[in-house]
């Protein structure tokens, strides 16, 4: 005697199959989709190693100095930073940018500056970039290190309406809206009470791991 299924349950059977072919399609697609990209990882001997995907390290400073090249923070910001001008000689400078922070943040490019009158009220001074040493190179500062930039600027008569007698620099640091008042040092190593500037303002140069070669050549 032959026994006749209900065909409501045939049709929840053909239902089923079709929902764990779907299923396995679906899983199918999802394992051929790209892998997770690599997470990267600042050692404590300042290399950069993948921690997932990926094989090789990319090479960084030792753990005294700051890191060139894939960085390990975000941009350092003004809060975290303490700026130096040393006067080296005749319309030159060495720009001391150092984290005074408690992590490691990252530099790239070129300070932004602003003068200061004697009543600590704001002087706009014309900023002209030069990749002086070289190109901006990403520099990643481990706290208390510093990075190095090269200022230059042409002496003028104080007398000239057109000179900006100027007592402080304020600094601003790449990719920040905020600034920083940078103390300005004499070749004596005491502070700087005046800086006649000329309408031509500030040539300043990119920031750089280390202090060689920033300083411009005098005229």
């Amino acid at each position: 005697m032959t026994v006749r299924r209900p065909a409501r349950l045939a049709a929840a059977a053909v239902t089923a199959l079709a929902a764990a072919v779907l299923l396995t399609a679906c899983d199918d697609d999802a394992g051929a989709g790209a892998q997770p990209a690599p997470t990267v990882t600042v050692t404590g001997a300042g290399s950069v190693q993948p921690t997932s995907a990926g094989k090789g390290t990319v090479p960084g400073a030792t753990p005294t100095g700051p890191m060139v090249g894939q960085s390990a923070g975000a941009r350092c910001t003004a809060d975290e930073l303490t700026a130096t001008v040393q006067l080296q000689e005749a319309g030159s400078a060495m720009v001391m940018v150092t984290n005074k922070g408690s992590r490691s943040c990252t530099l790239f490019g070129y300070p932004g500056y602003g003068g200061l009158r004697p009543d600590n009220s704001a002087d706009t001074l014309a900023v002209k970039r030069e990749p002086h040493p070289g190109p901006p190179m990403a520099i990643t500062l481990k706290p208390r290190t510093t990075a190095f930039s090269g200022l230059k600027w042409s002496s003028c008569d104080k007398a000239d309406p057109t000179c900006h007698v100027i007592t402080g620099l304020r600094l601003t640091p790449p990719d920040e809206t905020k600034q920083l008042t940078a103390e300005v040092l004499g070749l004596d190593g005491k502070p700087v009470v005046q800086l006649p500037v000329s309408a031509q303002g500030l040539t300043t140069g990119s920031l750089q791991p280390s202090n060689q070669g920033v300083v411009f050549a005098g005229p």
